[in-house]
């Protein structure tokens, strides 16, 4: 059995911190939220001008971008002896340039785990 290498993904907050994406975080995702997961929410549509077709005007669901985060960071936490709650890891946001970096971090962590890495052939089914 070959061993996949990940290469990390780190986030600076109050400190540097590794983000992980395995099973157990998707294993965290739902059971803190067994609603909808989805890091998208429909905020309206707009018109595409050239097609004609209308198209939903997505955002990003903050707090479910919140749990993500946090199911992410919980490895790195427990290994620094730490207990981050959901509330803790939103107070570690304080800034919408920190929130847009959050979001690319745990979706560049979700594209390993998933296998959509840049330059890979995603697999056929």
């Amino acid at each position: 059995m070959s061993t996949i290498v990940r290469t990390p993904v780190y986030i600076e907050l109050d400190r540097r911190r590794e983000l992980v994406f395995d099973l157990n975080t998707e294993a965290l995702i739902q059971g803190a939220n067994p609603g909808d997961l989805s890091l998208w929410m429909k905020i309206g549509e707009k018109k595409d001008e050239k097609t004609g077709e209308v198209k939903d005007t997505l955002d990003v669901n903050l707090q479910n971008l919140r749990t993500y985060l946090w199911a992410c960071l919980y490895r790195d936490s427990r290994e620094n002896d730490e207990l981050l709650t959901l509330e803790d890891v939103g107070a570690l946001i304080n800034t919408q340039k920190r929130c847009t970096i959050a979001f690319l971090k745990v979706r560049q962590a979700m594209n390993q785990y998933y296998g959509h890495e840049p330059g890979e052939k995603k697999a056929r089914a």
